[in-house]
């Protein structure tokens, strides 16, 4: 591996802590398709370049594609207020 290559792996995974939705926010983000498939296609490139595992990869992209076609949609977490 060359310094080059080493600078790209150290920005995707910077990249991809950024698009990541931690627990913290899971439920504020989780139904938006634009922060699913970012985060989907941000952890497609570091299956690709990390990783070198394309077969991921792509399954990454497919469902980062349906969550931007609105085939993938989450449903809303419960309030606090509603009873089970």
């Amino acid at each position: 591996m060359n310094k080059s290559d080493e600078d790209i792996i150290q920005l995707l995974q910077k990249l991809n802590n950024k698009l990541k939705i931690d627990h913290v926010n899971w439920h504020k983000l989780k139904g938006r398709k634009i922060n699913r498939s970012a985060e989907l296609i941000s952890a497609a490139l570091c299956q690709l370049l990390i990783s070198d595992n394309e077969k991921d990869a792509i399954s990454y992209l497919e469902e980062s594609i349906k969550w931007l076609k609105g085939i993938n949609i989450d449903k809303p977490c419960p309030s606090k207020n509603s009873s089970f």
